[in-house]
């Protein structure tokens, strides 16, 4: 597996990564660590027993293990901030076909809206064939990672939202990553062919390649996983 050290691959061409201002290599005190709200732990045990399982493909598997024996030891619990941006558009639709589409997910409801309505949404950059006005019809979020609802500088757990008919820029990852769609999609992972994923599809992207989705009439969720690696 590629090593994020490599230093052809920058963090600025990674456009799940629109935290410049704030870079995750700023080391995040665990102080107060041993709280974490029931409803991120519901999250975060049910999106885990699916990364982990033994139908998730193996280096999906072995970050997604990575990241999850980290969040063994707790992080800090965010307060929301009166600037956080509001929910974007589609997600409650969004959350509703993931409940409908992935019985797992279905018990859970409520804690992933309560969880999905606590974070903070941001829009990221545009570009190379990204669909028209893409930087206003999607948004990121991070669950637990740097600026997170469960504060910390060692992992990445994060949701992103699209729009119906929109495509994600082709950009390259700057760490290896594990995604999970919650949604049906089509993806492209370093300029292979594009390949057309459901409701609960995992897939991994290897550091330094390239990375693009898309959706139809379906807004399109994702969520992701990656270690950081404060040293950088």
């Amino acid at each position: 597996m590629r090593q994020v050290s490599d230093r052809s691959v920058t963090r600025s061409a990674d456009l799940l990564l629109n935290d410049e201002s704030e870079p995750a290599r700023r080391q995040v005190s665990q102080q107060g660590a041993g709280y974490r709200p029931s409803d991120l732990q519901e999250v975060l045990n049910v999106v885990g027993d699916v990364l982990l399982s033994p139908q998730a493909p193996d280096m999906a598997g072995y970050v997604a293990g990575n990241v999850y024996r980290r969040l063994e030891k707790r992080g800090s619990v965010r307060e929301a901030s009166a600037t956080d941006l509001t929910p974007p558009e589609h997600l409650q639709r969004a959350l509703a076909n993931v409940a409908a589409s992935l019985p797992r997910f279905a018990a859970i409801k409520e804690s992933l809206f309560n969880v999905a309505e606590r974070l903070t949404w941001r829009r990221g950059r545009g570009g190379p064939f990204a669909s028209l006005n893409f930087e206003m019809a999607h948004a990121h979020a991070v669950i637990v990672g740097p600026g997170g609802m469960e504060e910390r500088s060692d992992v990445r757990l994060g949701l992103t939202l699209m729009a119906p008919y929109s495509r994600f820029p082709d950009h390259v990852q700057f760490h290896s990553r594990v995604f999970m769609l919650l949604s049906d999609g089509e993806v492209c992972l370093d300029d292979s062919n594009w390949f057309r994923a459901t409701a609960g599809t995992i897939f991994f992207n290897e550091a330094g390649r390239k990375f693009a989705m898309r959706c139809t009439a379906e807004p399109l969720l994702a969520i992701w996983c990656h270690v950081e690696d404060a040293s950088l």
